[in-house]
């Protein structure tokens, strides 16, 4: 009896190792790099004790989900992908405002890396996923985005697609979730809500955690969670827009809550840049003048002249949020969170990472050859 069921270990074992690889990565919407700090939060310290956390991720400019989403997908930068935020002005395509069409990315997200290579991907809500790109989809997808959906409906797509045949089964497995953003911005980073959020997201990473466990898939498995940024305090709101009409000048302006692009007529160019100059809590660069550490220099995408701020300032025509993101990326508040659990994971921690590094990272774990001018580099999750 001791013999056979030592046999059936070893062959369930052997079974385990035969698997291929599978990624699973989450994207928790405004959470901070601070979680760490709350014990409460029992599945992430799940996740750092037995895997991996970095001290924090760092987002890319300016900080908000469409940039952030679609450099976490790629492994480059906003200038290299041209999603310079949620909206924007391309002056020979025109405006993009949340769009669903893929073909706005100039770059290959990582799914399509892996179906082009064989690897059959399924993604559940992320920026750019929900029509081909160029021709080329995910296996599976959950299109269009459907903010009533919640977390319970995406853990159990996710199972599903884990319990396929392994003919059918996708290894790269990607899902947005509602982090803390929405009740971020209506109440605060510090407020009551947001902690609950916390906790609520939490307990939903608990029960997927839980049911990779009833599967004893952990041998094959890697889950990795991050987040597009964090959250700070906003307290003044500078109306751009308004500024420059009472001020006579005419200019079509694309604003982030941190970032402005003025795209103006050539003679109007200088006179504006002197002006906003003289405001207070701005900085103005004229487009040939701005630093490459920006990465928002595209060349139908980025105005004439861009204007950043910082908190507790933000750009806004309307509304005033209490929280807000979008700030530099050496900027704390700002500043995302890396887990990693699983198969390609070792026990240890690690430092501050950049968003470009994760696509990289998915990518060596799956065997998905990324293009050589990629600008992130691989995090080595194992030994």
């Amino acid at each position: 009896m001791r013999i056979l069921i030592l046999v059936c270990c070893l062959l369930a074992a052997v079974a385990e190792a035969e698997q291929k690889p599978i990624v699973i990565i989450l994207s928790m919407d405004g959470v901070p790099h601070d979680i760490a700090d709350n014990p409460l939060l029992s599945a992430f310290k799940r996740m750092e004790k037995y895997g991996t956390k970095a001290d924090h991720l760092i987002p890319v400019y300016q900080s908000t989900t469409y940039p952030a989403h679609v450099s976490l997908a790629t492994g480059v930068y906003p200038d290299r992908h041209g999603i310079l935020h949620n909206s924007f002005i391309d002056t020979q395509q025109g405006r993009f405002n949340y769009d669903a069409d893929a073909n706005w990315i100039e770059v290959p997200p990582i799914w399509v890396l892996a179906e082009q290579q064989g690897i059959k991907s399924a993604v559940f809500f992320w920026v750019g996923s929900e029509t081909d790109w160029h021709g080329v989809g995910a296996s599976y997808r959950k299109a269009p985005f459907d903010p009533n959906i919640k977390e319970e409906q995406k853990i159990e797509q996710i199972l599903e697609w884990l319990d396929m045949d392994e003919a059918n089964r996708p290894r790269l497995i990607m899902s947005y979730w509602d982090g803390t953003d929405n009740l971020g911005h209506m109440d605060g980073p510090e407020s009551p809500r947001v902690s609950q959020q916390q906790l609520r997201q939490n307990k939903l990473l608990q029960d997927l955690i839980t049911a990779i466990d009833d599967r004893e898939a952990w041998g094959y498995i890697t889950l990795i969670v991050v987040s597009d940024h964090g959250m700070t305090e906003v307290t003044n709101y500078i109306n751009l827009e308004q500024l420059l009409r009472t001020s006579g000048i005419k200019a079509r302006i694309s604003a982030g809550p941190a970032v402005a692009h003025i795209f103006l007529q050539a003679d109007d160019i200088e006179q504006t840049k002197d002006f906003l100059s003289k405001q207070e809590d701005l900085a103005v660069y004229a487009k040939k003048d701005l630093p490459d550490s920006f990465h928002l220099n595209h060349p139908s995408r980025t105005g004439d002249i861009v204007v950043t701020t910082a908190a507790p300032n933000m750009f806004s025509s309307f509304g005033q949020p209490k929280g807000m993101h979008g700030y530099r990326p050496e900027t704390p508040d700002m500043w995302g969170i890396f887990y990693a659990l699983g198969a390609a994971v070792a026990t240890k921690k690690i430092g501050p990472i950049h968003q470009v590094d994760v696509a990289p990272t998915i990518a060596n774990i799956l065997g998905i050859e990324m293009p050589e001018d990629i600008q992130g580099k691989v995090i080595k999750l194992g030994e």
